[in-house]
């Protein structure tokens, strides 16, 4: 490159932009040498840029996660990030909106680190998105008349708007902590145990969207015959997080989050997709590593309110990594993370289920509860009812729903789905109408202390709240 027409070749300026404050550039006394670290054949232009371009970096940043922003510069000389580029005096970050975020490093490039965000009121994940702009200025040594004074956007912000997303009730797309992974030298670690920098593998998609491209890599689909080329991608970020739920492919064969995209084929389609776990069905098809079309056999949701601890991969140049066996993909935080659109109103509340032996309920009888209601908002697609046991095996839950009004003890009253361990196909509705039956699988089980089991209901995939259920039995 060369100087700018007008710009002021000031040795006192370039002193000032690669060094500590100086009181006045005009009595800063140095020497292209002493500039360059004693380089030969320097040139004033090597320390010289056009314009300060833009700002950039993932527009979707999840809470409590950080990631790198950078500024960009046009006809940057040879010597200008290493000499002025990369200190943090020539330098401003800056911040706009409710934006809780904090800058770290910070010359041309900021690590910006989000906080975490805390969720009230049983909210979904998203309701309390922290939005605005990250800004930074180019001035060397804070200075408007700087070496660079003549670039275009010196002295001026360069921003970049961005959105740190409450993940709150299952947004972060991972795997379960001690799912086995495939490093690329044939060994298999815990996913927790992997680091940056390892090699996993991988397996080749031509033709596949970058998700840094900004683009809708989730609408790639590949229509692919014969084997894939193994091959392997390089780890640049670990990161924990904790989710409500997750998804049981092929009894063990993953442990994943409903929001993490796997490559999919539905049954009876010639066409391979990005897709989620609450949109398979048992019978469509998961690519494994050496390629080979794998039908889903059995798909089970697990739910704790306490969480379970997942580890979410970045990996590249491919966004894409064979998880415990299935190909599977980044978080794609470049594009806003689905998270669900059901925000329940009265969240969560105790109920008692409480049988004496003696009562009608001994020897496989059952009791059934009085009326229980729930309201939701905001919602979209079917519902499901997911029971926990309690871990005696001395009593088995069930529900029954209805979206019209009350099943009634027999549990088939208002089109109700009849009493169940799980419901997994029930109507959006703005109300939901329960009924719990008890059943004592035991005959004389001995006295039974209150046992807190739950029902948990999902929306889209993902747990949204629950209902606490005091079971009890007691001898008489």
């Amino acid at each position: 490159m060369s100087t700018t027409s007008g710009q002021n070749l000031s040795l006192g300026k370039l002193k000032r932009a690669i060094s500590s404050s100086i009181a006045s550039y005009t009595n800063a006394n140095t020497s292209l040498g002493n500039a360059s670290g004693n380089a030969t054949d320097t040139k004033m232009s090597e320390f010289s840029i056009d314009a300060v371009a833009s700002l950039t970096g993932f527009t979707y940043l999840w809470e409590q996660t950080s990631e790198d922003y950078t500024v960009n510069f046009t006809n940057a000389g040879s010597r200008f990030l290493t000499k002025i580029g990369n200190r943090t005096d020539n330098f401003t970050w800056t911040k706009t909106g409710n934006l809780g975020v904090t800058f770290g490093g910070a010359d041309y490039i900021a690590s910006v680190t989000a906080p975490s965000i805390t969720n009230t009121g049983g909210a979904g994940a998203g309701s309390f998105n922290q939005s605005g702009s990250l800004q930074a200025k180019f001035h060397e040594d804070g200075q408007s008349d700087g070496y660079n004074d003549h670039a275009t956007n010196y002295n001026t912000n360069v921003t970049k708007a961005i959105e740190v997303v409450d993940t709150y009730g299952g947004v972060p797309s991972c795997l379960l902590f001690g799912s086995p992974v495939s490093k690329s030298d044939g060994t298999i670690v815990n996913v927790e145990d992997l680091n940056v920098g390892d090699e996993i593998l991988t397996v080749s998609l031509p033709g596949s969207t970058d998700e840094d491209e900004g683009t809708d890599w989730k609408s790639d689909t590949f229509n692919i015959t014969g084997s894939y080329t193994q091959h392997s991608a390089s780890i640049m970020r670990v990161m924990y997080e904790f989710s409500q739920h997750y998804y049981d492919i092929n009894s063990g064969s993953e442990y994943i989050t409903g929001e993490h995209h796997i490559l999919h084929k539905q049954s009876g389609s010639q066409y391979w997709g990005w897709k989620t776990a609450p949109n398979f069905q048992v019978g469509d098809y998961l690519m494994d590593k050496q390629g080979n079309e794998v039908v889903i056999d059995s798909l089970v949701i697990n739910q704790d309110s306490d969480g379970y601890e997942v580890v979410q991969l970045d990996v590249e140049p491919d966004d894409f990594y064979i998880g415990q066996t299935f190909l599977v993909h980044n978080k794609g935080s470049n594009s806003e993370p689905s998270y669900p659109s059901t925000l329940w109103q009265n969240a969560t509340g105790d109920f008692n289920l409480h049988l004496l032996d003696g009562d009608t309920g001994i020897s496989g009888e059952n009791v059934v509860s009085g009326l229980k209601t729930i309201e939701l908002s905001n919602g979209s697609g079917n519902s499901s009812f997911s029971c926990q046991q309690p871990s005696n095996g001395n009593i088995e839950l069930k529900v029954s729903v209805s979206t019209s009004g009350d099943p009634g003890v027999s549990g088939t009253g208002n089109s109700a789905t009849g009493f169940g361990n799980t419901q997994s196909s029930v109507a959006v509705a703005s109300t939901y109408y329960m009924r719990f039956q008890l059943i004592e699988t035991k005959a004389n089980p001995g006295d039974l202390s209150a046992e807190d089991r739950t029902i948990t209901i999902t929306n889209n995939g993902v747990s949204n709240t629950d209902i606490d259920i005091n079971c009890r039995f007691e001898s008489l």
